[in-house]
């Protein structure tokens, strides 16, 4: 029988790029320290942390342990060296929800801001929480995933900041339906070099 660590041996990064990969996962989504395969006949993923981010395997699971809440997180079934195994979403991230044109409601946001206020009530830091680490599932419920940097003691403004855009660009009669990738990424781009800063004081 394949386990979980036997999948995650063959697995061969270069970087942040997926070079070889068993027959039975399907690449989902990659981050800054790990990649996101979904299990065939499964409704789980394999999280595969990049070999120098190996270590944050570990903090991740312990964060989602403490949160054991699938209401606004995602299930964790198992963990090992290097890899977590969760709840597979079948949704898209409010990014995609940007580029196809679904409607971003308030619900939503307020359905983001009930995740982390929850996080908070746990003594975690709520932090990374931007456009590609909270989900819209088919159902219409909202998940908040890639939770491993909850713990970090510096304050992190993401998603006051992207509230802000929210409310004060997003829910505007000009705001297009749909945004082009190029301008969603330039957006990205200025706001981590701080030439966009959407709150006062930052």
């Amino acid at each position: 029988m394949t386990t979980a660590t036997d999948l995650v041996n063959d697995i061969c990064f270069e970087g942040e790029s997926i070079v070889n990969y068993p027959d039975s996962l399907h690449p989902i989504g990659k981050g800054r320290s790990a990649a996101v395969f979904k299990l065939s006949l499964e409704n789980k993923v394999l999280k595969v942390f990049y070999p120098e981010f190996h270590h944050l395997a570990e903090q991740e699971a312990d964060i989602y342990k403490e949160l054991d809440n699938d209401v606004y997180y995602p299930k964790l079934y198992e963990a090992g060296k290097g890899y977590l195994i969760l709840e597979y979403l079948d949704g898209v991230t409010f990014y995609d929800c940007l580029i196809e044109g679904i409607e971003i409601t308030r619900e939503m946001v307020q359905n983001v801001d009930d995740a982390l206020s929850y996080a908070k009530r746990k003594g975690l830091n709520p932090s990374d929480t931007h456009l590609q680490n909270v989900m819209l599932l088919k159902n219409g419920e909202v998940r908040v995933i890639d939770v491993v940097r909850f713990r970090q003691t510096k304050e992190c403004s993401h998603w006051e900041d992207l509230k802000t855009a929210y409310n004060t660009i997003y829910c505007t009669a000009y705001f297009p339906r749909k945004v082009p990738v190029w301008v969603v990424e330039t957006v990205i781009r200025l706001y981590r070099k701080g030439i966009i800063k959407l709150n006062k004081g930052k």
